[in-house]
């Protein structure tokens, strides 16, 4: 099993296509449950750090084709992701905003943040929203920024440590 990370897939959202150089919504969204799918296996893990669909009609019709069990972390369009069929089932699971993961020494969250829990000793930090640069421990899981695919979070630890 391994895990994975990413942000901002915003399923349904037609500007978010066109603005990254899509031909339409049904590109953007195709290319993502590709490359997605072929890295995530069914077993495997992704913590989605917001903004995962634009509305509940696609967000619903986009998380069956994806492999993986999602936990996810509410962003600014997710007011609706409780309601979704298969959080209400428990195939995958809403975190709290900010969630400290110790068994990954890892704090997740949709927006970055300044200062986390064991910052100091090594912890990892990992957001979504902005596509801010990646700093000493604290790295962007958005999509536009990983080849429109989930990044493995080892890699992001690997990269952390050759940084250092």
């Amino acid at each position: 099993m391994e895990v994975f990370v990413t942000s901002d897939t915003f399923f349904g959202r037609r500007l978010s296509a066109t603005t990254h150089g899509f031909s339409s919504i049904e590109e953007m969204e195709d290319r993502i449950i590709d490359n997605w799918n072929s890295k995530v296996k069914p077993d495997d893990i992704v913590y989605h750090l917001g903004n995962f669909g634009w509305d509940p009609i696609s967000t619903e019709s986009s998380i069956i084709h994806l492999n993986g069990r999602i936990s996810f972390i509410g962003g600014s369009y997710d007011k609706h992701l409780s309601e979704t069929s298969l959080v209400k089932i428990g195939k995958h699971i809403l975190l709290p905003s900010i969630s400290e993961v110790s068994k990954l020494n890892t704090v997740f969250s949709h927006w970055p943040l300044a200062d986390w829990s064991n910052k100091e000793d090594g912890s990892l930090h990992v957001h979504g929203g902005t596509k801010q640069e990646n700093l000493k421990g604290r790295f962007c899981a958005n999509i536009s920024n990983w080849n429109w695919a989930p990044i493995e979070l080892e890699f992001l630890k690997e990269m952390y440590e050759h940084l250092t």
